[in-house]
């Protein structure tokens, strides 16, 4: 009888070592860790439009200034939506995805804010740049710190 069992703990070895590996392995990526690592998603942020910067050598490009903390930012990162009528532009909310282990170019960041970029239907020409969540006008400027001039005076 006692022979019968004398393979009985090399087989809880056998079986129970690579158990724990396989435990630990699984345990470890969804830490982030180790070949198993699960990559995390984006980090998704909404930004409020804050100024327009006016690119004269193309009438229908815009960039949306939005206060951005970090020093950079990834060409693509922002998503942004415009609704364009005869006498506005309505700007929405601007959304950044973040890959925390992604790597890009990174575009700079000045003062404070991030520049993405749309691509209008039409030449803005005379039309305000409105903010679609308040309303509120957004300022023109032809450089990050220089009002555009002049700046339309027509309202909503």
């Amino acid at each position: 009888m006692n022979g019968e069992r004398s393979w009985l703990p090399a087989a809880l070895v056998a079986v129970t070592v690579p158990g724990v590996l396989l435990l630990l392995c699984f345990g470890a990526g969804r830490l982030g860790l180790g070949p198993l690592a699960v990559a995390p998603g984006p980090i998704v942020t909404q930004h409020e439009p804050q100024k327009v910067l006016l690119d004269h050598s193309s009438p229908k490009l815009l960039k949306i200034g939005v206060a951005w903390s970090e020093d950079g930012y990834c060409s693509g990162q922002f998503t942004l939506s415009v609704t364009e009528t005869p006498t506005e532009v309505r700007v929405g909310t601007v959304t950044s995805r973040d890959y925390p282990h992604g790597t890009c170019a990174g575009l700079g960041s000045w003062q404070g804010m991030a520049w993405p970029s749309v691509v209008l239907a039409d030449p803005l020409g005379n039309r305000a740049v409105v903010r679609d969540s308040d309303g509120a006008r957004l300022p023109l400027y032809d450089s990050p710190l220089q009002l555009a001039s002049p700046l339309p005076t027509n309202s909503r």
